[in-house]
């Protein structure tokens, strides 16, 4: 055993933890590099109930229950470690892309600080990947929870991967039609010749595409990144379980259940709450409440596949 997994899983526990902490409980403040003020991206909202925080937010639970607490539940998982390098590997690229072309030119740091905490992360991301790729690299029998339980754990492993894949792919490919769903375009403030003498300003809605309805958002880059990040993630974590080519993992059971059910309450605190701005009631209705619903029934699921008959 050149790396034993445990040592692999909680450098990503770790790792993953601090970050999502950060993102849950203040992710403007984590964008914005904290106390210290090296600020993670350039062009950064002011207001803290812009949709951007939300996605940070989405991210960080995302970690939670695909790292953090599956960890805490198996921390010698090899399966996690096949979860992780794939999601190492994968941002490793993303960070290259960022850092050395313009793609996401507009969210890039201007700052030499910004600029160093991606490089130091970079180099740091390479050396966990190394590490749990490591840890990879010997046979282990496959996983299975034997116990009765009221659905099985293929069918709910199924239905999970069906379901979050969808998610991912739309994050990956069609961020802009995506969150044009759930979000609506904020109104543009202008100011004229004879309102600007008077200090006022005029709100506008410039005339924009629509997509089954809903009218497209035209994404910044800030936007597009954290929905790649989203995305990859996702996707990320289930290609884990085709390396481990183990339907029935109940650890992935465990770890998407926590998912999906944090996920949730966190839309529908958005609902009720309405903590970030720019949803009407027709998104509410149209996809807010069924998206709710849709993730209630696979709690259902994967919880039934984890109580035992």
């Amino acid at each position: 055993m050149i790396v034993n997994p445990l040592s692999a899983n909680i450098m990503n526990a770790v790792m993953c933890g601090l970050m999502s902490f950060g993102l849950l409980m203040t992710p403007q403040k984590f964008m914005q590099g904290g106390e210290y003020q090296r600020p993670w991206f350039n062009n950064l909202p002011k207001e803290r109930d812009n949709k951007i925080y939300y996605v940070g937010q989405f991210m960080a639970f995302l970690m939670l229950g695909g790292c953090v607490v599956p960890t805490l539940l198996s921390p010698s998982s090899q399966f996690l470690c096949y979860q992780m390098v794939t999601i190492h590997i994968i941002n490793l690229v993303q960070s290259l892309v960022f850092l050395c072309t313009d793609k996401f030119k507009d969210a890039k740091p201007t700052t030499q600080t910004g600029k160093g905490q991606w490089y130091f992360m970079t180099v740091l991301s390479s050396v966990f990947c190394v590490v749990t790729f490591l840890a990879c690299l010997h046979h282990t029998d496959d996983v299975v929870d034997t116990r009765d339980t009221y659905l099985s754990k293929t069918v709910a492993n199924s239905v999970m991967l069906v379901f979050s894949s969808v998610f991912g792919f739309l994050f990956v490919f069609f961020p802009q039609h995506l969150l044009s769903m759930f979000w609506e375009p904020t109104p543009v403030e202008v100011e004229t010749p004879s309102q600007t003498e008077e200090g006022k300003t005029q709100e506008t809605q410039e005339e924009v595409k629509e997509f089954m309805g809903f009218k497209l958002l035209n994404l910044t880059d800030l936007e597009r990144w954290w929905s790649l990040c989203i995305g990859t993630t996702i996707l990320g974590l289930n290609f884990g379980m085709l390396l481990d080519w183990n339907i029935k993992q109940p650890l992935y059971t465990a770890g998407s259940l926590t998912t999906v059910s944090t996920l949730t309450l966190l839309n529908l605190h958005q609902v009720t709450m309405r903590p970030y701005k720019s949803i009407s009631e027709r998104h509410v209705k149209l996809s807010w409440l069924p998206n709710l619903l849709m993730s209630g029934v696979v709690i259902g699921v994967l919880a039934s596949a984890l109580l035992y008959a």
